[in-house]
């Protein structure tokens, strides 16, 4: 690692950096033919420079086929398809003879989580989930999961499990909502061990390798016997626009060269970690 990948050319911009990053006593391969790369460099570089007069495409689609991106979507609620509407559905307080419904709804580019919350009959909760995957997903490579959201002010929970029961060890995050768009960041290390709203201390750490499924959910209670400090029993409703993984490691930064229009029609994984950088001093390395 810490091995910078400058993809030169003549140009005067590309000279002045190469001098610039040799002044720094940087460690620097210079590649003059973007056909030559070999994928496996790729992976043990943490700095990509590239000039808008090369053919960088190619090198773009070697980047999007190769690494892995710092955050890459599970769920894109912008386009849901027939197998996202299959896979979530309601599991209300009805389980335990409570009356609250939810459902989640699709409504332009997003999908709404949305219903009537109840504490009749020892009720209190109301959440959508998914089925079980069919083979559990392996996000060992993330720091954490990450929600897109716009609630309602209401505090909310995040359930995953990293076994195939249905009823289970559950792994729990609260997050609080205000009203606006909110970028909600779950460390898998902050999930808390759960089962039956009773926190489990002797369970082990969340296995990230080995996710089963997904859940959101408003709930009376917090763990342990607390209640959800903004609980209100009544209608609410979750906005989400995307569900990612995020915190990659080892993702190199890529940096483009010269004035932003220049790479305004690249096609490159948005994301990936990207600057743009007029002069060879922008450069933060």
């Amino acid at each position: 690692m810490n091995l910078i990948l400058i993809i030169s050319s003549e140009s005067k911009l590309s000279k002045n950096t190469l001098n610039y990053l040799n002044q720094q006593k940087l460690d620097v391969k210079t590649i003059n033919n973007i056909q030559e790369i070999n994928p496996s460099i790729l992976e043990r570089v943490t700095n990509i420079i590239c000039f808008p007069e090369n053919n960088n495409q190619s090198l773009f689609n070697l980047i999007n086929t190769t690494l892995t991106p710092e955050e890459t979507l599970l769920f894109d609620f912008h386009n849901t398809t027939e197998e996202i509407k299959n896979l979530w559905g309601a599991v209300d307080d009805i389980v335990m003879g409570g009356v609250s419904q939810s459902s989640l709804k699709i409504d332009n580019q997003k999908v709404i989580f949305s219903g009537m919350v109840s504490t009749a009959n020892n009720g209190g909760f109301a959440s959508v989930r998914t089925k079980n995957f069919t083979k559990p997903w392996d996000l060992s490579n993330y720091q954490g999961i990450r929600l897109k959201v716009r609630g309602d002010g209401k505090r909310y929970k995040f359930i995953t499990r990293c076994e195939g029961k249905w009823d289970g060890l559950s792994y729990c995050y609260s997050f609080d909502t205000d009203g606006n768009d909110n970028i909600i960041d779950i460390k898998f290390t902050d999930l808390i061990p759960v089962f039956r709203a009773k926190t489990v201390p002797e369970a082990d750490k969340f296995d990230s390798s080995q996710m089963y499924s997904m859940q959101l959910m408003l709930s009376k209670f917090e763990y342990d016997g607390d209640y959800n400090p903004t609980f209100e029993a009544g209608s609410f409703a979750l906005e989400i626009e995307s569900i990612s993984a995020y915190g990659a490691e080892n993702v190199p930064q890529i940096f483009l060269m010269g004035n932003p229009s220049q790479w305004q029609n690249i096609s490159l994984n948005g994301s990936f970690l990207r600057t743009y950088a007029e002069i060879p001093e922008d450069l933060n390395i």
